[in-house]
């Protein structure tokens, strides 16, 4: 983890302190846990408990879609400044998330229940492609 100067909108005025965490693989949502958790206690003033649950939650979504449908984690960053985390999960596999239709429980699908979830959490949320043809999953959420 380290902190830095960032700066919005290009005006020194509105500079605050950024906090960053950054690995470029993980192995379970379990060490993606402990890296959020410990990244949260850092900062000032910590989030409410509601708000590290929160955090948790997608931190836990999108590393195990990661590491259960995209061959694993290929980046995981997560950031804070100005009353927002991010979250960013990278992945080497092109197929962006996918949302089970309520009512659609057949067996023989796998996946499509966190997608709603993160969704509900996030105030914003973007997939974007990466040059090795994979993908970022980005989600921010309130402090």
């Amino acid at each position: 983890m380290n902190n830095a100067t960032a700066i919005r909108n290009g005006d020194p005025r509105e500079a605050a302190t950024a906090h960053t965490a950054h690995t470029p693989y993980l192995r379970s949502s379990f060490q993606a846990r402990q890296i959020t958790r410990s990244f949260l206690s850092t900062l000032s003033p910590r989030p409410s408990p509601e708000v590290t649950e929160s955090v948790l939650l997608v931190v836990s979504e999108l590393v195990t879609n990661a590491l259960r449908h995209a061959n694993g984690v290929t980046g995981f960053h997560l950031g804070a400044a100005h009353r927002t985390v991010t979250v960013e999960v990278e992945d080497s596999s092109s197929a962006f998330p996918r949302e089970r239709l309520p009512g659609s429980f057949d067996e023989a699908e796998n996946g499509g229940f966190g997608w709603p979830i993160v969704r509900h959490l996030a105030n914003d949320l973007t997939v974007r492609p990466t040059r090795n043809n994979g993908k970022i999953i980005q989600a921010r959420l309130p402090l």
